[in-house]
């Protein structure tokens, strides 16, 4: 390298250290905030994931690139050797090894990460800038904290929770059953004593009392929520294997459907959040390496950091330029500070507490410790979180997102969105813009969850009249429909057959169509001047999960099960927009107009297959609820129904994902009906079946 060229390539370096630095920061700080983050406004949340996934890429990219260009300056002659400049600079080789570690807060950003932990090599830059400089046998503190970030740390946690590792771990131990070999050789043996030998099937049938039970009188009542915090990990030791895509058994089911059905709705949900935020934790950063034998190496990072810290500012640097010797000092304070950072936000994690909320039984010593250690979190934690230095308490978002067709069909275009375009496209395109304008999201209620897990409660322990409804019911329809326990069970299918709007020759229902025809309808029957005047709390409630459940059909496609909703989205809402552009009404009378539409033939008899449109089969099914008096439970029902089929049909995977966005709903509903025995993940059988020699 020529002697120009060295200013500017040391001026480049040193502008990627500090910009990896501000990601790491930037990443530490907000990191652990995606659980959480759609709680804030919609539109500010995605620019905040935005950012933190913005961050997450460049972190590796501008500190693998600084390694790049730190090579590159030293390969071409002696001089960056022993050049004063060149060796405090190639000192920062070993802090951006500890930045290819990443935070422990984010440690996978999406699943797929995990996938990837063999990235990087970044060793040679230090080996080949060596030098008998007393700067270089510091890096050897820095290396060693690097060494354990990236080269241990990481490896084995990502390798740990990697798709394919993490099955592997949750798989129980190979079974070969019993001797085949030796059971015939009894049965034939058996036979030619003159016995008549017959193999009959004898199941082993578990009490689920052989099963290890809580005891809550081993729960440190200091912590407010012990109790569900040591019932969550109780269960999430069984439960996770639904994130490996396992088969839980049948005493699994019966455990766990007998402790929910006793439970009230505020505790079974608090279950259920620190059971996702315990799989958020397993999957998304480190915890679980403060609770394994690789916890002693954290603490040996953390010391080996300070004392490079303390050698650096102790030793002269008379011989080293000012700006590299103040970015060495950021860089030193700031790998302290994050380190001590990342072990709070450790501490403070429902995993720490779990530990915490346990009394300790083997030493006195150890019960002093966590009393201390207790203690010292109790103090400082409300304090950091009232700073805003650490992020909140929450788990998860507690929030939906809202999406509704009329209010996107009935309001007043933003300008920006009409681009000079053809017709077609211009449809195409502000559609696709103004499905992201026109979304909110609202606070889940308590009344809602209540609701919700009253329901699911009654429909897992049914007492012995509903059979016969649910027979009676069930006779009026063409197919025989799953029985409620299963999860599968759809009352908004035999009412919308009931209403007579589809045509049944065409085939069944599909899941897309009936979510719109429900949200349409429920939207119409929300608007009604009668309905208008009482606040129903039930009203609300449908109307909420209505625009939730199109929030999902629009967002997120792919967690749902599959069809053409986005197709029958788009004939919808062109069809509802010419149906109002026509009319130029206000959003009130245009509603009553779209009412008053009488349904006489079935509307796909009308527009054919080129439509894929649902809008008066929706006036259709509105018209049919008008007037009844129980129609509100009737809607709430089918919504349940649309939502725990959602839950059933849905995949591990896109629910893990989702826990790194701030969490659904459909997730916790998930999770709640697995623990109430309503979904397919479970094994038929109440006992071990094997075959026994039966002789007479």
């Amino acid at each position: 390298m020529t002697q120009e060229n060295q200013p500017r390539n040391i001026t480049q370096i040193r502008a990627l250290v500090l910009v990896s630095l501000f990601c790491q920061v930037f990443l530490v700080s907000t990191g652990s905030r995606t659980k959480y983050i759609t709680s804030i406004k919609f539109i500010n949340s995605k620019l905040l994931a935005g950012c933190i996934w913005l961050a997450y890429q460049a972190a590796d990219y501008f500190a693998t690139l600084a390694l790049g260009n730190l090579a590159r300056s030293q390969s071409y002659s002696e001089y960056s050797v022993h050049d004063p400049s060149y060796v405090i600079i190639s000192f920062w080789a070993a802090f951006l090894l500890m930045h290819l570690g990443g935070p422990d807060t984010i440690t996978a950003y999406a699943l797929a990460d995990n996938e990837l932990w063999l990235r990087h090599v970044a060793l040679y830059v230090i080996i080949k800038s060596w030098n008998d400089e007393f700067v270089n046998y510091m890096t050897i503190g820095i290396l060693v904290a690097g060494v354990i970030k990236y080269g241990v740390l990481v490896p084995s946690v990502l390798y740990s929770v990697s798709r394919d590792r993490y099955r592997e771990s949750m798989v129980s131990p190979p079974n070969p059953g019993p001797a085949y070999a030796k059971f015939m050789e009894g049965y034939i043996s058996r036979e030619a004593e003159g016995y008549i030998v017959d193999v009959v099937d004898a199941i082993e049938k578990v009490s689920s009392s052989t099963f290890s039970q809580l005891d809550h009188g081993k729960i440190n009542q200091i912590i407010p929520d012990a109790k569900i915090l040591q019932e969550a990990d109780y269960f999430f030791g069984t439960f996770k294997q639904l994130f490996a895509d396992l088969i839980l058994s049948f005493q699994d089911k019966e455990i766990s459907l007998d402790f929910f059905k006793n439970l009230e709705w505020g505790n079974a949900f608090g279950i259920i959040e620190v059971e996702l935020g315990l799989i958020y934790d397993l999957l998304y950063n480190k915890v679980c390496i403060l609770y394994s034998p690789l916890a002693c190496l954290r603490a040996i990072s953390l010391l080996c950091t300070v004392s490079v810290s303390i050698t650096f500012l102790i030793i002269p640097k008379d011989l080293y330029p000012d700006t590299d010797v103040i970015i060495t000092y950021v860089l030193l304070s700031f790998a302290v500070c994050l380190e001590i950072y990342a072990i709070i936000i450790l501490l403070s994690s429902d995993r720490t507490m779990i530990w915490l909320s346990r009394e300790s039984t083997t030493s006195p010593f150890s019960g002093c410790l966590k009393d201390q250690i207790l203690s010292a979190v109790y103090l400082t934690l409300p304090l950091l979180r009232y700073l805003l230095i650490i992020p909140s308490k929450m788990r998860w978002s507690n929030a939906m997102g809202q999406h509704n067709v009329l209010k996107l069909c009935l309001k007043d275009k933003p300008k920006f969105c009409i681009l000079p375009c053809t017709k077609k496209y211009k449809l195409k395109i502000n559609l696709w813009v103004e499905k992201y304008l026109f979304i909110n999201t609202v606070s889940i209620s308590n009344d809602l969850k209540a609701l919700i897990f009253k329901e699911l409660k009654r429909r897992a322990t049914p007492t012995t009249e509903q059979p016969n409804e649910q027979s009676e019911d069930r006779a009026t329809s063409t197919t025989e429909q799953p029985n409620e326990q299963s999860g599968r069970y759809r009352s908004d299918i035999e009412l919308l057959k009931k209403v007579g709007c589809f045509d049944m020759n065409e085939g069944e229902i599909e899941f897309e169509q009936s979510v719109l025809v429900w949200h349409i309808a429920t939207d119409l029957c929300y608007r009604d001047e009668e309905d208008r005047t009482r606040m129903n709390e039930l009203r609300e409630m449908c109307q909420s999960l209505s625009d939730y459940m199109m929030y999902l059909l629009v967002m997120s496609p792919i967690m749902l099960p599959s069809g053409i909703g986005q197709i029958r989205f788009q004939d919808t809402c062109a069809e509802a927009a010419e149906f109002f552009e026509e009319l130029k009404l206000r959003t009130r009378e245009a509603c009553d107009s779209l009412r008053e539409v009488k349904i006489r033939v079935p509307p796909s008899k009308v527009k054919g297959d080129r439509s894929k449109s649902l809008l008066f089969e929706a006036c259709g099914l509105a018209d049919f609820l008008k007037g009844d008096g129980q129609k509100w439970d009737k809607i709430f029902k089918a919504w349940l129904d649309l939502l725990t089929f959602a839950a059933a049909k849905s995949r591990w995977n896109d629910h893990a994902e989702k826990l790194s966005q701030g969490g659904e709903l459909l997730t916790h509903v998930w999770l709640l009906t697995a623990h109430f025995g309503m979904t397919d993940q479970f094994q038929i059988s109440q006992g071990y079946v094997r075959a026994k020699l039966d002789i007479s």
